[in-house]
Order: structure tokens, then C-alpha cells, then sequence
């Protein structure tokens, strides 16, 4: 079970080093397989909004753009990435900066311009093994913002070996419990408000694994925008967890399983035309997976069945 340690502070924030933490875990039974920092160590980048772009006199593939940093005056800084526009917002380090690798940020002249920061990707933030250009952020990041603090980057990641008998502990819930009971700090979970249905459609249910699936509920939910785009701050936590984005309803969906241990998936509606059937999967069934690999079932596997619908299972 990989988490970030912010998200578990959330429910329970006892007055005590990552370090610690991680012992007195392992201390009750849970043990801490890996400590590892969300980021590498790197300081005074901020968020900063392009104000302007003009073309370098003395280099075609240069720009020199003002930059709004939160300070009196904007930053001039010469920029060779391709997508530098007016309006983004982009990581920026300014001078005295020191980036991974030990690279200070320095004043420097460019081609005889002036260039007082730099404008940084991911790659060069230690934060992607590959950047294709700058690394734009949300239209929302407050201009100014120290970007450790903006991204929540001063961050550890955990990771427990756990055996087959905590599987209460598979969850963000299950671990803040267990850590509150450890040191006695108050358990605080977040509100959550219900959710009253408006939606009276039901579909068809039918288990033949009540030993291994004693219950199974469906609910329809309709007006979904499978467009929207799943917030910053959903898809550090799954990513830091060590699951990939897909969209928003699938990301929902695994956030919810990550945080209260209650796994769901979430289907296609209209590729639905029957029933869903729980069963045991049978010998030399194949169970064509979202990323569109084969998967060969066993007969002890647990599978979800839409009748006249292609067979779908979230890896």
C-alpha cells in the first residue's frame, strides 16, 4: 500500500517526524517497506505569469518575456521553449535559485540581453524523467506562490508491506486509524455530505458468487461530463499513490477506493443492454482489459459479466 503522507495528515496529524511515523507503524505490525520524498530538494521557484513575449534581436529561437513573479516589477527572462505564450503560468526560478543537480540560478546575459531567472519543466525540476518544453500549470495557480508549497511537494511517500490479515489497512481510512490508536491523537475524517438520489432508474443484478461476492450494488448516474478535467490536487494523490490519471470518472472512482478502502468501478452505461452478473470466471475465458491487453482467466477469479456487452475490468 503506497500513500503520500500529506493525504494520511489529513485524517491524522500526530506531532511526529516522517521517520517516526514510519517506525511506530512498523513497531504495531504495518510495516514501512520505503520512505521516499515526493520531490527532489530544490528552492525559491515561485509561480509566474507571462506577461510578455518578444522575439530576441540576436537569436531566432530565443524570446524575452516579462514575467510577473508577485514582486514590484516583473522579471525579464530570456526563454528558448517552444510554448512560452502570453498568459501561462510556469514554474520560475529566480536568481540565488538552486535546482537539482546543484544548478544555481544566476543573473546572466544572453546573447547581450539581460536575463534575470529562469523559466523551468518538469525535467529540470527533477519532476519527470522527460519534458517536452515548459511545464504550464493551472490557470488558478496564485501568481507568486512558492511552487513547493502550491503543489504540496514537500511530500513523503510510503509504502507498507502488508500481510493478507491487514487488508483493513489497504485504504487511507484504515491506516489513519491505525496510526490514531498508535499514538492517540484524535481521528478526523473529513466531512462527507450525502448524497440525496434524484435518479430512480435501477438495473439488474444477479450474483453467482455469494461466497466470494456476498454483495454487489449498482447505482446509474446520468448528466456526466466525461470531459471535465480531474482537479490538481486528485491527481497528485492517485499519481503519488502510484496510479496512473485516466479522466475523471475512472480517477474519482480510485480516489474513493485509495481513501476508503470501498473499491468501485465505474461502466459505460450505454454499452449495458442486459444484466450484470457476478460469477466465477471459467477456464480458458479471456478478460479483455482497458488498456486492450488479454488477460487468460483461472477458475477461482472473480469477474463483473454484462450480458451482451463487451467484457470490461479495470486493471
Amino acid at each position: 500500500m503506497k500513500f503520500s503522507e500529506n493525504w494520511l495528515r489529513t485524517w491524522v496529524n500526530p506531532n511526529m517526524s516522517s521517520a517516526d511515523l514510519a517506525h511506530a507503524l512498523t513497531m504495531a505490525g504495518l510495516e514501512v517497506e520505503s520512505l521516499e520524498p515526493a520531490a527532489p530538494p530544490f528552492n525559491n521557484v515561485v509561480v509566474g505569469q507571462v506577461l510578455e513575449v518578444k522575439a530576441h534581436p540576436g537569436a531566432d529561437r530565443l524570446n524575452v518575456c516579462q514575467v510577473e513573479v508577485g514582486a514590484a516589477l516583473p522579471l525579464s527572462i530570456v526563454c528558448g521553449a517552444a510554448n512560452v505564450a502570453v498568459g501561462v503560468k510556469v514554474p520560475c526560478a529566480q536568481i540565488g535559485a538552486v535546482l537539482p543537480g546543484n544548478f544555481i540560478i544566476k543573473q546572466a546575459k544572453v546573447r547581450n540581453v539581460e536575463s534575470h531567472g529562469m523559466l523551468c519543466s518538469a525535467k529540470e525540476l527533477g519532476l519527470a524523467a522527460e519534458s517536452d518544453g515548459l511545464w504550464l500549470l493551472s490557470a488558478d495557480a496564485p501568481v507568486g506562490k512558492n511552487l513547493r508549497d502550491y503543489l504540496e511537494l514537500d511530500d513523503t511517500l510510503c509504502t507498507l508491506k502488508l500481510t493478507p490479515n491487514r487488508s483493513d489497512c489497504f485504504s487511507v481510512l484504515g491506516i489513519a486509524r491505525e496510526v490514531a490508536a498508535i499514538t492517540g491523537m484524535q481521528f478526523s475524517a473529513p466531512s462527507i455530505m450525502p448524497s440525496i438520489p434524484t435518479l430512480h432508474e435501477s438495473i439488474k443484478l444477479k450474483i453467482e458468487a455469494p461466497d466470494a461476492c456476498p454483495l454487489y450494488c449498482a447505482r446509474i448516474v446520468r448528466s456526466v461530463n466525461a470531459t471535465a478535467s480531474t482537479p490538481p490536487w486528485m491527481v497528485r494523490r492517485l499519481e503519488r499513490s502510484g496510479l496512473r490519471t485516466i479522466n475523471a470518472v475512472v480517477d474519482i472512482t480510485n480516489y474513493v477506493m485509495l481513501e476508503l478502502g470501498q473499491p468501485l468501478h465505474a461502466f459505460d452505461l450505454g454499452k449495458i443492454t442486459g444484466s450484470i452478473t457476478v460469477r466465477n470466471a471459467r477456464a480458458g475465458e479471456q478478460l479483455e482489459l482497458l488498456n486492450g491487453q488479454n488477460l487468460a482467466m483461472q477458475d477461482d477469479m472473480l469477474v463483473t459479466l454484462m450480458k451482451k456487452a463487451r467484457l470490461l475490468w479495470q486493471a
